[in-house]
Protein backbone atom coordinates (compact mmCIF):
# COMPACT_ATOMS: atom_id res chain seq x y z
CA UNK A 1 0.00 0.00 0.00
CA UNK A 2 2.79 2.40 0.88
CA UNK A 3 4.44 1.78 -2.46
CA UNK A 4 1.19 2.40 -4.41
CA UNK A 5 0.55 5.62 -2.54
CA UNK A 6 4.04 6.75 -3.31
CA UNK A 7 3.49 6.04 -7.03
CA UNK A 8 0.24 8.01 -7.00
CA UNK A 9 1.96 10.95 -5.39
CA UNK A 10 4.63 10.92 -8.05
CA UNK A 11 2.06 10.50 -10.85
CA UNK A 12 0.08 13.60 -9.92
CA UNK A 13 2.96 16.06 -10.34
CA UNK A 14 3.82 14.52 -13.71
CA UNK A 15 0.26 15.02 -14.97
CA UNK A 16 0.26 18.61 -13.75
CA UNK A 17 3.55 19.24 -15.50
CA UNK A 18 2.17 17.86 -18.78
CA UNK A 19 -0.86 20.14 -18.50
CA UNK A 20 1.35 23.17 -17.96
CA UNK A 21 3.52 22.24 -20.94
CA UNK A 22 0.44 21.81 -23.14
CA UNK A 23 -0.94 25.16 -21.98
CA UNK A 24 2.38 26.85 -22.64
CA UNK A 25 2.50 25.39 -26.13
CA UNK A 26 -1.12 26.26 -26.90
CA UNK A 27 -0.86 29.99 -26.10
CA UNK A 28 1.79 30.85 -28.70
CA UNK A 29 -0.22 29.01 -31.37
CA UNK A 30 -3.14 31.41 -30.95
CA UNK A 31 -0.80 34.40 -31.06
CA UNK A 32 0.90 33.13 -34.21
CA UNK A 33 -2.50 32.61 -35.88
CA UNK A 34 -3.47 36.18 -35.04
CA UNK A 35 -0.15 37.48 -36.32
CA UNK A 36 -0.56 35.45 -39.52
CA UNK A 37 -4.03 36.93 -40.05
CA UNK A 38 -2.68 40.45 -39.52
CA UNK A 39 0.22 39.80 -41.87
CA UNK A 40 -2.12 38.33 -44.47
CA UNK A 41 -4.35 41.40 -44.42
CA UNK A 42 -1.39 43.75 -44.55
CA UNK A 43 0.21 41.80 -47.39
CA UNK A 44 -3.01 41.99 -49.39
CA UNK A 45 -3.11 45.74 -48.86
CA UNK A 46 0.54 46.04 -49.96
CA UNK A 47 -0.23 44.04 -53.13
CA UNK A 48 -3.14 46.34 -53.89
CA UNK A 49 -0.95 49.41 -53.40
CA UNK A 50 1.67 48.02 -55.76
CA UNK A 51 -0.94 47.17 -58.39
CA UNK A 52 -1.79 49.36 -61.37
CA UNK A 53 -5.32 50.06 -60.15
CA UNK A 54 -6.71 53.55 -59.78
CA UNK A 55 -5.69 55.07 -56.41
CA UNK A 56 -9.27 55.54 -55.22
CA UNK A 57 -10.04 51.93 -56.10
CA UNK A 58 -6.89 50.78 -54.26
CA UNK A 59 -7.82 52.75 -51.15
CA UNK A 60 -11.44 51.59 -51.20
CA UNK A 61 -10.38 47.95 -51.45
CA UNK A 62 -7.71 48.46 -48.78
CA UNK A 63 -10.22 50.01 -46.41
CA UNK A 64 -12.64 47.14 -46.98
CA UNK A 65 -9.88 44.71 -45.98
CA UNK A 66 -9.00 46.86 -42.99
CA UNK A 67 -12.61 47.07 -41.79
CA UNK A 68 -13.08 43.32 -42.09
CA UNK A 69 -9.86 42.70 -40.22
CA UNK A 70 -10.84 45.02 -37.35
CA UNK A 71 -14.60 44.34 -37.42
CA UNK A 72 -15.23 48.06 -37.94
CA UNK A 73 -18.48 49.31 -39.49
CA UNK A 74 -17.01 52.48 -41.04
CA UNK A 75 -13.67 54.08 -41.79
CA UNK A 76 -12.29 57.27 -43.27
CA UNK A 77 -9.17 58.98 -44.54
CA UNK A 78 -8.83 62.67 -43.71
CA UNK A 79 -6.10 64.67 -45.44
CA UNK A 80 -4.67 67.95 -44.21
CA UNK A 81 -5.16 71.05 -46.34
CA UNK A 82 -2.26 73.38 -45.42
CA UNK A 83 -3.90 76.36 -47.14
CA UNK A 84 -6.91 76.33 -44.82
CA UNK A 85 -5.44 74.25 -41.96
CA UNK A 86 -8.40 71.90 -42.17
CA UNK A 87 -8.86 68.16 -42.32
CA UNK A 88 -11.05 67.11 -45.23
CA UNK A 89 -12.54 63.69 -45.88
CA UNK A 90 -10.62 62.30 -48.83
CA UNK A 91 -12.38 58.96 -48.70
CA UNK A 92 -14.97 57.39 -46.40
CA UNK A 93 -16.97 54.18 -46.14
CA UNK A 94 -20.23 53.39 -44.42
CA UNK A 95 -23.75 54.65 -44.99
CA UNK A 96 -22.85 58.34 -44.53
CA UNK A 97 -19.86 58.39 -46.88
CA UNK A 98 -21.46 60.67 -49.49
CA UNK A 99 -22.30 63.31 -46.89
CA UNK A 100 -18.76 63.31 -45.54
CA UNK A 101 -17.27 64.28 -48.94
CA UNK A 102 -18.21 67.93 -48.44
CA UNK A 103 -17.35 68.20 -44.75
CA UNK A 104 -14.19 69.87 -43.49
CA UNK A 105 -13.13 70.29 -39.91
CA UNK A 106 -10.49 72.45 -38.19
CA UNK A 107 -7.19 70.60 -37.94
CA UNK A 108 -7.11 71.10 -34.17
CA UNK A 109 -10.65 69.83 -33.44
CA UNK A 110 -11.95 66.39 -32.59
CA UNK A 111 -10.20 63.08 -32.15
CA UNK A 112 -8.80 63.33 -35.68
CA UNK A 113 -7.49 66.83 -35.01
CA UNK A 114 -5.89 65.77 -31.73
CA UNK A 115 -4.30 62.78 -33.48
CA UNK A 116 -3.00 64.98 -36.30
CA UNK A 117 -1.58 67.65 -33.99
CA UNK A 118 0.15 65.28 -31.57
CA UNK A 119 1.13 62.49 -33.96
CA UNK A 120 -0.25 59.96 -31.48
CA UNK A 121 -2.68 57.11 -32.15
CA UNK A 122 -5.83 57.55 -30.08
CA UNK A 123 -7.97 54.64 -28.96
CA UNK A 124 -11.38 55.95 -27.86
CA UNK A 125 -13.56 53.25 -26.24
CA UNK A 126 -16.50 55.63 -25.60
CA UNK A 127 -16.69 58.62 -27.94
CA UNK A 128 -19.38 60.40 -25.91
CA UNK A 129 -17.07 60.56 -22.88
CA UNK A 130 -13.95 61.67 -24.76
CA UNK A 131 -12.88 65.31 -24.22
CA UNK A 132 -11.56 65.33 -27.81
CA UNK A 133 -14.74 64.16 -29.54
CA UNK A 134 -16.04 66.64 -32.13
CA UNK A 135 -19.78 66.11 -32.25
CA UNK A 136 -20.37 68.58 -35.11
CA UNK A 137 -19.59 65.95 -37.75
CA UNK A 138 -22.10 63.49 -36.25
CA UNK A 139 -24.68 66.26 -36.04
CA UNK A 140 -24.30 67.01 -39.75
CA UNK A 141 -24.36 63.39 -40.90
CA UNK A 142 -26.71 61.91 -38.26
CA UNK A 143 -24.11 59.21 -37.73
CA UNK A 144 -23.58 57.98 -34.17
CA UNK A 145 -19.93 57.43 -33.29
CA UNK A 146 -19.66 54.94 -30.44
CA UNK A 147 -15.96 54.10 -30.43
CA UNK A 148 -13.02 54.65 -32.72
CA UNK A 149 -9.29 54.57 -33.34
CA UNK A 150 -7.51 57.43 -35.09
CA UNK A 151 -3.90 57.14 -36.24
CA UNK A 152 -1.68 59.60 -38.16
CA UNK A 153 -0.79 59.08 -41.80
CA UNK A 154 2.98 59.67 -41.83
CA UNK A 155 5.25 60.15 -44.80
CA UNK A 156 8.89 61.27 -44.78
CA UNK A 157 8.72 62.53 -41.22
CA UNK A 158 5.57 64.59 -41.81
CA UNK A 159 1.90 63.94 -41.16
CA UNK A 160 -0.40 64.25 -44.18
CA UNK A 161 -3.64 63.29 -42.46
CA UNK A 162 -5.45 60.77 -40.30
CA UNK A 163 -6.83 57.26 -40.74
CA UNK A 164 -9.88 56.33 -38.64
CA UNK A 165 -11.95 53.22 -37.99
CA UNK A 166 -15.25 53.54 -36.18
CA UNK A 167 -17.81 51.47 -34.25
CA UNK A 168 -16.45 47.97 -33.80
CA UNK A 169 -19.11 45.31 -34.24
CA UNK A 170 -19.99 43.58 -30.97
CA UNK A 171 -17.63 45.47 -28.68
CA UNK A 172 -14.88 48.08 -28.53
CA UNK A 173 -11.49 48.29 -30.17
CA UNK A 174 -8.46 46.87 -28.38
CA UNK A 175 -4.78 47.74 -28.08
CA UNK A 176 -4.13 44.95 -30.56
CA UNK A 177 -6.52 46.64 -33.03
CA UNK A 178 -4.66 49.89 -32.44
CA UNK A 179 -1.34 48.38 -33.43
CA UNK A 180 -2.81 46.74 -36.49
CA UNK A 181 -4.30 50.04 -37.64
CA UNK A 182 -0.94 51.79 -37.18
CA UNK A 183 0.71 49.16 -39.38
CA UNK A 184 -1.93 49.60 -42.07
CA UNK A 185 -1.63 53.40 -41.89
CA UNK A 186 2.01 53.12 -42.97
CA UNK A 187 1.00 51.29 -46.14
CA UNK A 188 -1.91 53.61 -46.92
CA UNK A 189 0.38 56.64 -46.48
CA UNK A 190 2.72 55.13 -49.07
CA UNK A 191 -0.21 54.62 -51.47
CA UNK A 192 -1.33 58.24 -51.13
CA UNK A 193 2.18 59.63 -51.55
CA UNK A 194 2.82 57.39 -54.57
CA UNK A 195 -0.43 58.64 -56.08
CA UNK A 196 0.63 62.24 -55.56
CA UNK A 197 4.02 61.66 -57.16
CA UNK A 198 2.40 59.71 -59.99
CA UNK A 199 -0.04 62.56 -60.62
CA UNK A 200 2.81 65.09 -60.71
CA UNK A 201 4.76 63.03 -63.23
CA UNK A 202 1.63 62.23 -65.23
CA UNK A 203 0.49 65.85 -65.36
CA UNK A 204 3.92 67.03 -66.48
CA UNK A 205 4.16 64.32 -69.14
CA UNK A 206 0.60 64.79 -70.37
CA UNK A 207 1.09 68.56 -70.56
CA UNK A 208 4.23 68.17 -72.64
CA UNK A 209 2.41 65.81 -75.04
CA UNK A 210 -0.58 68.13 -75.16
CA UNK A 211 1.67 71.09 -75.93
CA UNK A 212 3.17 69.10 -78.78
CA UNK A 213 -0.29 68.30 -80.12
CA UNK A 214 -1.35 71.94 -79.84
CA UNK A 215 1.80 72.99 -81.68
CA UNK A 216 -0.04 72.02 -84.84
CA UNK A 217 -1.90 75.31 -84.44
CA UNK A 218 1.29 77.13 -85.49
CA UNK A 219 1.36 75.13 -88.70
CA UNK A 220 -2.37 75.04 -89.33
CA UNK A 221 -4.76 76.96 -87.07
CA UNK A 222 -7.75 74.91 -88.26
CA UNK A 223 -6.07 71.69 -87.08
CA UNK A 224 -5.28 73.24 -83.69
CA UNK A 225 -8.94 74.19 -83.11
CA UNK A 226 -10.02 70.79 -84.43
CA UNK A 227 -8.31 68.85 -81.64
CA UNK A 228 -9.80 71.09 -78.95
CA UNK A 229 -13.30 70.61 -80.35
CA UNK A 230 -12.81 66.83 -80.49
CA UNK A 231 -12.11 66.82 -76.76
CA UNK A 232 -15.31 68.76 -76.13
CA UNK A 233 -17.52 66.59 -78.36
CA UNK A 234 -16.21 63.46 -76.65
CA UNK A 235 -16.86 64.58 -73.08
CA UNK A 236 -20.44 65.53 -73.98
CA UNK A 237 -21.21 62.09 -75.44
CA UNK A 238 -19.06 59.82 -73.28
CA UNK A 239 -21.39 59.46 -70.24
CA UNK A 240 -24.02 57.82 -72.46
CA UNK A 241 -21.38 55.30 -73.56
CA UNK A 242 -20.64 54.24 -69.99
CA UNK A 243 -17.73 56.51 -69.12
CA UNK A 244 -17.71 57.62 -65.49
CA UNK A 245 -17.33 61.27 -64.51
CA UNK A 246 -13.81 60.72 -63.18
CA UNK A 247 -12.75 59.37 -66.61
CA UNK A 248 -13.93 62.35 -68.64
CA UNK A 249 -10.90 64.61 -68.24
CA UNK A 250 -8.53 61.82 -69.27
CA UNK A 251 -10.76 61.11 -72.25
CA UNK A 252 -10.88 64.80 -73.24
CA UNK A 253 -7.11 65.19 -73.12
CA UNK A 254 -6.52 61.86 -74.87
CA UNK A 255 -8.89 62.84 -77.68
CA UNK A 256 -6.93 66.07 -78.14
CA UNK A 257 -3.75 64.05 -78.74
CA UNK A 258 -5.21 61.89 -81.52
CA UNK A 259 -3.37 63.71 -84.33
CA UNK A 260 -0.07 64.18 -82.50
CA UNK A 261 1.61 61.98 -85.13
CA UNK A 262 1.05 64.76 -87.68
CA UNK A 263 4.04 66.61 -86.25
CA UNK A 264 6.09 64.06 -88.19
CA UNK A 265 4.25 64.66 -91.48
CA UNK A 266 5.95 67.11 -93.92
CA UNK A 267 4.20 70.43 -94.55
CA UNK A 268 4.16 69.66 -98.26
CA UNK A 269 1.70 66.86 -97.51
CA UNK A 270 -0.09 68.14 -94.44
CA UNK A 271 -0.82 71.58 -95.94
CA UNK A 272 -1.25 70.55 -99.57
CA UNK A 273 -4.15 72.57 -101.04
CA UNK A 274 -5.48 69.65 -103.06
CA UNK A 275 -6.14 65.92 -102.98
CA UNK A 276 -3.18 63.73 -101.95
CA UNK A 277 -1.83 61.20 -104.41
CA UNK A 278 -1.39 57.57 -103.40
CA UNK A 279 2.20 57.94 -102.20
CA UNK A 280 1.36 61.07 -100.21
CA UNK A 281 -1.64 59.34 -98.70
CA UNK A 282 0.56 56.47 -97.57
CA UNK A 283 2.77 58.97 -95.75
CA UNK A 284 -0.25 60.70 -94.20
CA UNK A 285 -1.56 57.38 -92.91
CA UNK A 286 1.61 56.91 -90.88
CA UNK A 287 0.46 59.64 -88.47
CA UNK A 288 -1.49 56.95 -86.60
CA UNK A 289 1.46 54.69 -85.82
CA UNK A 290 3.80 57.64 -85.35
CA UNK A 291 1.34 59.10 -82.86
CA UNK A 292 1.46 55.88 -80.85
CA UNK A 293 5.25 55.92 -80.96
CA UNK A 294 5.47 59.55 -79.83
CA UNK A 295 3.14 58.93 -76.90
CA UNK A 296 5.20 55.87 -75.98
CA UNK A 297 4.13 52.82 -74.05
CA UNK A 298 3.52 54.53 -70.71
CA UNK A 299 0.42 53.10 -68.96
CA UNK A 300 -0.61 56.61 -67.90
CA UNK A 301 -1.21 57.49 -71.58
CA UNK A 302 -2.71 54.18 -72.61
CA UNK A 303 -6.03 55.73 -73.63
CA UNK A 304 -4.29 58.41 -75.71
CA UNK A 305 -2.16 55.74 -77.41
CA UNK A 306 -5.14 53.59 -78.41
CA UNK A 307 -7.01 56.64 -79.76
CA UNK A 308 -4.03 57.95 -81.73
CA UNK A 309 -3.34 54.52 -83.19
CA UNK A 310 -6.88 53.33 -83.94
CA UNK A 311 -9.03 56.35 -84.83
CA UNK A 312 -8.83 55.63 -88.56
CA UNK A 313 -9.98 52.03 -88.20
CA UNK A 314 -13.45 51.35 -89.69
CA UNK A 315 -16.35 49.30 -88.42
CA UNK A 316 -16.24 46.95 -91.45
CA UNK A 317 -12.47 46.36 -91.17
CA UNK A 318 -11.46 48.49 -94.17
CA UNK A 319 -9.60 51.13 -92.12
CA UNK A 320 -5.96 51.52 -91.18
CA UNK A 321 -3.33 50.86 -89.86
CA UNK A 322 -4.35 47.39 -88.61
CA UNK A 323 -7.65 46.71 -90.38
CA UNK A 324 -9.47 46.16 -87.09
CA UNK A 325 -13.16 45.35 -87.30
CA UNK A 326 -16.27 45.93 -85.18
CA UNK A 327 -15.94 45.95 -81.41
CA UNK A 328 -12.31 44.90 -81.64
CA UNK A 329 -11.71 48.59 -82.32
CA UNK A 330 -11.45 50.35 -78.93
CA UNK A 331 -14.62 52.21 -77.90
CA UNK A 332 -12.72 55.50 -77.62
CA UNK A 333 -11.44 55.18 -81.20
CA UNK A 334 -14.92 54.29 -82.51
CA UNK A 335 -16.26 57.44 -80.89
CA UNK A 336 -13.47 59.59 -82.33
CA UNK A 337 -13.95 58.14 -85.82
CA UNK A 338 -17.37 59.82 -85.96
CA UNK A 339 -16.29 63.02 -84.20
CA UNK A 340 -13.23 63.37 -86.42
CA UNK A 341 -15.16 63.02 -89.68
CA UNK A 342 -17.96 65.33 -88.50
CA UNK A 343 -15.51 68.08 -87.59
CA UNK A 344 -13.36 67.67 -90.69
CA UNK A 345 -16.38 67.83 -93.01
CA UNK A 346 -17.83 70.80 -91.17
CA UNK A 347 -14.58 72.81 -91.16
CA UNK A 348 -12.52 74.66 -93.73
CA UNK A 349 -9.40 72.85 -94.87
CA UNK A 350 -6.60 73.87 -97.29
CA UNK A 351 -8.25 71.65 -99.90
CA UNK A 352 -11.97 72.41 -99.30
CA UNK A 353 -14.63 74.69 -97.87
CA UNK A 354 -16.88 73.50 -95.02
CA UNK A 355 -19.86 71.33 -95.97
CA UNK A 356 -23.34 72.42 -94.86
CA UNK A 357 -24.77 70.53 -91.84
CA UNK A 358 -27.37 68.71 -93.95
CA UNK A 359 -24.68 67.26 -96.23
CA UNK A 360 -22.45 66.34 -93.24
CA UNK A 361 -25.36 64.44 -91.74
CA UNK A 362 -26.00 62.59 -95.00
CA UNK A 363 -22.36 61.49 -95.25
CA UNK A 364 -22.36 60.25 -91.66
CA UNK A 365 -25.53 58.23 -92.27
CA UNK A 366 -23.99 56.74 -95.42
CA UNK A 367 -21.13 55.45 -93.26
CA UNK A 368 -23.41 53.70 -90.71
CA UNK A 369 -22.32 50.08 -90.30
CA UNK A 370 -19.38 50.43 -92.70
CA UNK A 371 -17.19 53.26 -91.47
CA UNK A 372 -18.97 53.89 -88.16
CA UNK A 373 -20.25 51.91 -85.19
CA UNK A 374 -24.05 52.05 -85.74
CA UNK A 375 -24.96 52.52 -82.07
CA UNK A 376 -22.47 55.33 -81.47
CA UNK A 377 -23.53 57.02 -84.71
CA UNK A 378 -27.18 56.93 -83.61
CA UNK A 379 -26.17 58.58 -80.33
CA UNK A 380 -24.20 61.24 -82.19
CA UNK A 381 -27.02 61.98 -84.64
CA UNK A 382 -29.44 62.30 -81.73
CA UNK A 383 -27.24 65.11 -80.41
CA UNK A 384 -26.38 66.56 -83.82
CA UNK A 385 -27.60 70.10 -83.12
CA UNK A 386 -25.59 70.20 -79.89
CA UNK A 387 -22.46 69.11 -81.76
CA UNK A 388 -23.06 71.82 -84.37
CA UNK A 389 -23.34 74.40 -81.58
CA UNK A 390 -19.96 73.30 -80.14
CA UNK A 391 -18.44 73.61 -83.61
CA UNK A 392 -19.76 77.16 -83.99
CA UNK A 393 -18.72 78.30 -80.50
CA UNK A 394 -15.20 76.89 -80.77
CA UNK A 395 -14.36 77.97 -84.34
Amino acid sequence: MTKKKSQKKRAAPRQAKKTKVRAAKAAPRKSRASQTYDASTQNRIIKLINSSLDIDEVLNLSMDLMENSLNATASSILLHDPDTNELKFYLATGEKKDMLKVIRMPADKGVAGRCFQTGRTLLIPDAAKSPFFYKAVDDKTKFVTKNLIATPLPIKGKRIGVLEVLNKSGGTFTKHDEQRLKNMAQEISVAIENARLYDEVKNAYVQSMLNMAKAERFRDNDTGLHIERCGEYATRLAPELGYEERELENLRVSMMMHDIGKVAIPDSILLKPGRLDEAEMDVMKTHTTKGGQILGQAPLLQLAIEIATCHHEKWDGSGYPQGLKGEVIPLSARLLAIIDVFDALSSKRPYKDPFPPSRVKEILIEGRGTHFDPNILDLFLGRFQEMCAILKNMS
